[in-house]
């Protein structure tokens, strides 16, 4: 890859993952309870109103995990980072596996929203 394309590949991850890192850790902090974090996990913020009555950036939690596995996958592509780049790939990919099996598992089909 020339030197320029990489740079540029870096640059985009880089954006990538600190806006994911953002939107996450900002869901995080806005969480005043572990009933809220819970509600997280498992889905139950999907909705712009939920989200908005939790704190503001409660929707915003998978929308940064994405971002943030985006920028780590085109960390993969750059020689020096490649290694972290896949770790942390890897780690958000298990992690969303675990939170969609439990989202399945625990099916809330005809429960009243919060």
């Amino acid at each position: 890859m020339k030197k320029w394309t990489q740079i540029m590949l870096a640059t985009a991850a880089s954006i990538l993952s600190l806006a994911g890192m953002v939107f996450s850790v900002g869901a995080l902090l806005s969480l005043k309870s572990v009933d809220q974090l819970h509600r997280i996990l498992t889905y139950d913020y999907l909705s712009f109103v939920d989200g908005q009555t939790a704190g503001g950036l409660a929707t915003d939690f998978f929308t940064g995990i994405a971002l943030v596995l985006i920028g780590s996958i085109l960390f993969t592509k750059t020689p020096r980072a490649g290694d972290v780049g896949k770790t942390v790939a890897s780690f958000l990919l298990v992690f969303m596996a675990c939170t969609l099996i439990y989202a399945c598992l625990n099916p809330r089909i005809g429960v009243r929203p919060y």
